[in-house]
């Protein structure tokens, strides 16, 4: 029963903000940070051939989970009746290929960028990965939800997929394959303009039921945050464009401890 139900969606629309700040969000907390001062400690003391292996694996790692989960949901369209969640969808469906979700665009923008050594694109989206990353771990709706006990491979998808978004930019910087400068702002701009239109697209023609980058309602009503749940559709995207500033001049900041000093 276990292994049938971890190849699910079950519970994906379930408890979604119930577990925020709570022990099982702590826990998680916790295992990422661990996690991440381990690996990033030891990759550190790794040959480049070796570091570059790890690197790769983790990339290919993001891709198989990506596209063998949207396997699952294809599976659960055609032939889960009533369906486990609303995330389900048929193979053509440019969810099986793509995201308009800003986490699920840097899944596939971010091995692109390395494996072509697209200079430009660097800087907006190794920040944007390591800020989309660390939004889950705050915000872990796609990690804790259902039974905290009932683990499905989206979770380990979620969790697994945002942890390396997280490290294997801060590693990249940490190696110098770029250099961060205030004048990075400008790039950032322009490549976050472009996903949230790139999102309005999808929110607008694509799927009209989606809220991809919270664009179209506020992912926060009615939860526990005080000031955030109250905010109504639409005027929450002001708020949400102050916070995502924030969190990129935040963002800069973390990854420049972790560019050398000597630079």
């Amino acid at each position: 029963m276990f292994l049938l139900d971890f190849f699910t969606t079950i519970g994906m629309d379930e408890q979604p903000v119930n577990y925020l700040f709570g022990p099982y969000h702590l826990v998680y907390f916790l295992i990422f940070l661990i996690s991440f001062i381990f690996l990033y400690k030891w990759i550190r003391k790794q040959e480049i051939k070796k570091q570059d292996l790890f690197i790769n694996i983790a990339l290919i790692l993001i891709l198989v989970l990506k596209y063998v989960v949207e396997i699952i949901f294809i599976y659960e369209y055609y032939f889960v009746e009533p369906a486990y969640s609303s995330y389900p969808h048929p193979f053509l469906d440019v969810n099986t290929f793509i995201s308009f979700q800003l986490c699920g665009v840097m899944n596939i923008f971010l091995p692109i960028t390395i494996w072509f050594d697209i200079k430009p694109l660097k800087p907006f989206v190794y920040l944007t990965s390591i800020l989309g990353g660390l939004a889950v771990v705050l915000y872990p709706v796609t990690v804790l939800y259902g039974d905290p006990f009932q683990i499905t491979l989206p979770m380990i998808r979620s969790s697994v997929v945002h942890f390396f978004l997280v490290l294997i930019p801060i590693i990249l910087i940490n190696r110098e394959d770029i250099v961060l400068t205030k004048k990075d702002g400008i790039s950032i701009t322009i490549g976050l303009l472009s996903v949230a239109t790139w999102a309005m697209f999808g929110n607008l023609f694509i799927d009209t039921q989606a809220n991809n980058m919270y664009l179209m309602k506020n992912p926060f009503f009615g939860g526990p945050i005080g000031g955030l749940n109250v905010l109504p559709d639409g005027f929450h995207v002001i708020l949400l464009a102050v916070l995502v500033t924030l969190g990129y001049v935040l963002v800069y900041n973390i990854a420049k401890q972790f560019q050398k000093k000597s630079v």
